[in-house]
């Protein structure tokens, strides 16, 4: 990901929410989120690097594919949910944006007991 490209975009999504906020503060919030699509975009479109580096390891280590699918899952909900209370945040809704936070803190958990089973069940075979 060319990271100067990322922000080049933010400091004038930056500058275009500073500007329209004085005159209308509905074509802020709508620069603000133009903004926020644009960097999703360029982000994921990087993202298929990491994918095929993962796979990579995935294929060296023998570790099962439906692991790895659901650690990508994981990073992919956490990835989600921050960009999602950034949003929050973004438009004054800090108490939503906490309790989104939270909520996706709860469904990593759960979504990572597998893993650890796994985990400990590689522990137990060692010993």
């Amino acid at each position: 990901m060319d990271i100067f490209k990322v922000i080049g975009v933010a400091i004038i999504g930056a500058i275009c929410s500073l500007l329209l906020k004085n005159s209308s503060s509905s074509f802020s919030s709508l620069a603000v989120i133009s903004t926020g699509i644009i960097i999703l975009i360029i982000a994921l479109n990087s993202l298929t690097e990491v994918v095929i580096a993962f796979e990579e390891i995935v294929d060296k280590t023998g570790v099962d594919n439906a692991l790895f699918a659901l650690l990508i899952k994981i990073i992919g909900v956490g990835y989600l949910t921050e960009y999602s209370v950034s949003l929050c945040n973004d438009f004054d809704c800090a108490s939503i944006g906490k309790k989104l936070a939270f909520a996706g803190k709860i469904v990593i958990f759960l979504m990572a007991l597998p893993v650890v089973k796994t985990l400990i069940d590689l522990v137990i075979g060692m010993i």
